[in-house]
């Protein structure tokens, strides 16, 4: 297995990931008849990403527990996209919700 560095890839990775969760959290809770509520997608989305990206302080047996993010750059998953920094996106949650209901609305 061959992780590259590779920041930019990474963070284009990671945005478009965010983007599919918060797209699926509105559609379901649209579906389920409790609106597209962009507050409350916006929490669901920082709440997943703090976890994700091992922003949120958690424990295992008494050891920290910390994910550390990669991307699988082919389909067999030899090659893997990451940052030194690990992933950043509780971030950057905000920003991409907010433009997947401008794009929303403005469709």
């Amino acid at each position: 297995m061959n992780i590259k560095d590779e920041r930019d890839e990474f963070e284009k990775r990671q945005t478009k990931l965010i983007q599919e969760i918060a797209g699926s959290f509105r559609s379901r809770l649209a579906e389920m008849g409790l609106g597209a509520d962009q507050e409350l997608v916006e929490s669901l989305v920082f709440d997943i990403s703090v976890i994700l990206d091992g922003s949120r302080e958690m424990e295992l047996e008494g050891k920290p527990l910390r994910p550390f993010l990669t991307f699988s750059d082919d389909r067999k998953g030899e090659h893997l996209i990451g940052s030194e920094y690990g992933s950043w996106m509780h971030e950057i949650c905000g920003g991409v919700v907010e433009q997947i209901f401008d794009d929303e609305s403005s469709a």
